[in-house]
């Protein structure tokens, strides 16, 4: 067979092995996923925390409301808290008039940009109308809340803002736990304590650190030179909330 049939055959014949080869060959096999690795999202530091600090005790106004610790004193606010009772007769009426100062000198911010809370040690004494006549003597105005209510719920809430002595015989006694202002603003996750017996202008000036975010601090030299520290004080101030340990 010759010419033009003979080579039709031959392509024929080619095309025809050539597919019978394809068919033998087997589809490569299908790679297995490769999982996609997720990073993990950083932990949520307001809710951790609410969840870890922030227990929601009931407590009792000085004018006999019943609140919740979280829920209607802290949720969204900033604050500033403080631990006393009024039979104390040393550093209480100390702590409780620099606060007396610091409402004072923030004037109208009090009760609207920032909330004070002064939380009694030694509730079967200091019921709402012995905590009135002690908020009256210091003219506490609106915006400067005494709280009173179960001793062991106080406790609890003393220990989740670090208002503690790691020593049980220093952490039993309540004159110990009346030094410290602690310092929070909630929607921003930012808390940190002050000596309660710091100057006001102190305690006033870490507020207003506390109510503006950093990129919004006062400074320059006006600021500076407000008030200079002298050799005498102590400008260290404790750790973050957030990295104090957990204790029930």
């Amino acid at each position: 067979m010759t010419g033009p049939v003979a080579l039709l055959v031959l392509l024929l014949g080619l095309a025809a092995s050539g597919s019978a080869a394809g068919a033998s060959v087997p589809a490569p096999a299908e790679q297995p996923a490769v999982p996609t690795q997720t990073v993990p999202a950083p932990p949520d530091r307001v809710a951790l925390i609410r969840e870890q600090h922030l227990p929601n005790v009931a407590l009792i106004t000085h004018t006999g409301r019943t609140v919740r610790f979280y829920d209607d004193l802290v949720q969204g606010k900033v604050v500033a808290i403080t631990f006393m009772f009024t039979r104390c007769g040393q550093f209480c009426p100390m702590t409780t008039a620099n606060l007396a100062s610091v409402q004072a000198a923030l004037g109208e911010h009090v009760g609207r940009d920032v909330f004070l809370y002064s939380i009694t040690l030694d509730p079967t004494h200091d019921t709402p109308d012995v905590l009135t006549r002690y908020a009256q003597a210091f003219r506490a105005k609106p915006g400067w809340t005494f709280l009173t209510g179960n001793a062991e719920d106080i406790k609890v809430l003393r220990r989740k803002l670090g208002v503690y002595d790691r020593d049980p015989r220093i952490d039993a006694d309540m004159t110990k736990h009346s030094g410290i202002v602690v310092l929070g603003n909630e929607p921003r996750g930012r808390w940190k304590a002050i000596a309660a017996l710091s100057k006001p202008v102190r305690i006033r000036q870490a507020i207003e650190r506390t109510i503006l975010p950093p990129s919004q601090w006062p400074t320059g030299e006006a600021v500076v030179n407000e008030a200079p520290y002298e050799d005498s004080e102590q400008r260290v101030e404790p750790a973050a909330l957030s990295d104090l340990p957990v204790r029930d």
